[in-house]
């Protein structure tokens, strides 16, 4: 095992300060961190990707070199420099509307690639994993059929917003023909994508009037497939990004709400934003998205009309069910090879302070976000290799097949480990283009939502990069 020092992200949709569980299990985890109550905290970063790069604790080695010195299931080729997981563990504090986004496939992704590899710097795709660890509210998938055409039905601005008769009356045609027929047909999806393509048309100009129609429908009590919440949804929307086309998402995106301990899981090519709450977070080592609406950063209409699935989804099928698998772990296995995610709960008040954690034949990372312990770790054959106190804000790599036993734990331990017997993907051609702090800081003072241009920050040490 070796313990790691990550990177957290400011970007300006994070929470602030000590309200950001990011800051606080940072601080926890990281010597002489300092927390400040001005700076906007949005994630924590386990793993290899250049742009956030975890680090060996005892000496600043990167993740990625010391996994290419030391052969194991990952590493078929040892000549390279770099190896990478083909995961990304994050913890997410957000305090602010994401933005709109996709994440294409890993052939998409390479087309993107060749095609503009500023933009789209990785060949990887980017599926996701969100485990909720306060209520945690997000915008996932087309809404279903039904309920997409009950919102065209009784929001004449959304209507107008998709079409009119030329391409919303299609849609609702569509939908209407495969409700009498009892199937679904690929015809309602196709009319999907013409409404949505209409309505990222950038040269329209009734976006404003539309807004300002939709709010007025909501005051005077329109409702149609949409909750109550919903509707607050769309008003912070219309404060926070006005006049912004993304205002109308919630009438055709999925408006999920996750309690604690609820997951949910999308692949590529689902349109999503999240909204508010605390997660842990698997995705894809990548960093590619293709944004859609609200942020000031880069939008490819023509990629984003082109990637999108356009399915229309029920939002049962988003979630990922948990897993028992001793009385101290619980799984969370979604359809993707490139993450799993195990939940850890150890010494509470239903289960023992003893524990051996899983043995995986692969490597994986482990995050402590509550409690205090100690951990013995042994090879395959049981032979002693140490014996660690863990608390609060810990991380580790676990390589493959080690055995790791939790012996004891002084207060209840909670954990999360992400795996994957994947090989991870190729980085070392990746393209970065380095920015002053300065340009990065003013930009954060301008932009409210959505900045992906972080400062990354190591212990006390700020590195400022661009994510292009």
């Amino acid at each position: 095992m070796e313990q790691l020092q990550c990177h957290v992200k400011q970007y300006a949709w994070g929470k602030y300060g000590e309200e950001s569980e990011v800051a606080r299990l940072f601080a926890d985890g990281h010597d002489n961190f300092q927390i400040d109550n001005k700076t906007p905290y949005a994630e924590l970063w386990m793993g290899t990707h250049p742009d956030g790069p975890a680090q060996l604790k005892k000496c600043s080695t990167r993740l990625s070199t010391y996994l290419a010195k030391h052969p194991s299931l990952l590493t078929n080729n040892n000549s390279a420099k770099n190896i990478h997981l083909p995961f990304i563990m994050k913890v997410m504090s957000i305090r602010t509307t994401l933005s709109l986004q996709v994440h294409p496939t890993k052939e998409q992704a390479r087309r993107l690639h060749e095609l503009d590899p500023i933009n789209y710097p990785d060949r990887n795709h980017k599926p996701e994993l969100a485990y909720a660890l306060t209520r945690f509210e997000l915008l996932c998938g087309f809404r279903p059929a039904r309920e997409i055409l009950k919102n065209l039905q009784t929001f004449p601005s959304f209507r107008l917003l998709f079409g009119g008769d030329t391409y919303a009356k299609p849609l609702e045609d569509s939908i209407l023909e495969e409700k009498k027929m009892g199937v679904v047909n690929q015809e309602s999806r196709k009319c999907l994508e013409n409404c949505f393509r209409f309505m990222m048309d950038p040269d329209r100009s009734d976006v404003h009037n539309l807004v300002s129609k939709l709010l007025l429908e909501l005051d005077n009590g329109l409702r149609g497939a949409i909750e109550e919440g919903t509707a607050g949804v769309i008003r912070k929307m219309s404060v926070d990004f006005p006049n912004d086309i993304g205002i109308f998402s919630p009438l055709f995106l999925n408006h999920m709400i996750l309690e604690p301990g609820q997951c949910c899981y999308y692949a590529a090519e689902e349109l999503h934003a999240y909204l508010s709450g605390e997660c842990v977070e698997c995705v894809g080592c990548s960093n590619n998205t293709i944004r859609a609406a609200m942020t000031p950063k880069y939008i490819d209409r023509d990629a984003l009309c082109s990637v999108l699935n356009y399915k229309m989804t029920e939002q049962k099928d988003y979630l990922v069910p948990e897993m028992k698998l001793t009385p101290c772990v619980d799984m969370y296995a979604p359809d993707c090879k490139d993450f799993q995610l195990h939940r850890i709960r150890v010494g509470t008040e239903h289960t023992s302070k003893e524990m051996l954690m899983p043995t995986l034949d692969c490597a994986s990372i482990l995050v402590v976000v509550s409690g205090k312990g100690t951990i013995e770790e042994a090879t395959q054959e049981n032979q002693l290799i140490g014996k660690y106190e863990v608390k609060r804000g810990d991380i580790f790599y676990i390589p493959p097949k080690h055995n790791v036993r939790f012996l004891e734990c002084s207060e209840a331990l909670e954990g999360y480990r992400t795996f994957s017997y994947e090989m991870g993907p190729d980085h070392d051609t990746r393209l970065v283009t380095p920015v002053s702090k300065s340009t990065i800081n003013e930009k954060m003072l301008k932009l409210e939502a959505d900045m992906e241009a972080p400062t990354t920050v190591v212990n006390k040490t700020p590195t400022a990069v661009v994510k292009v």
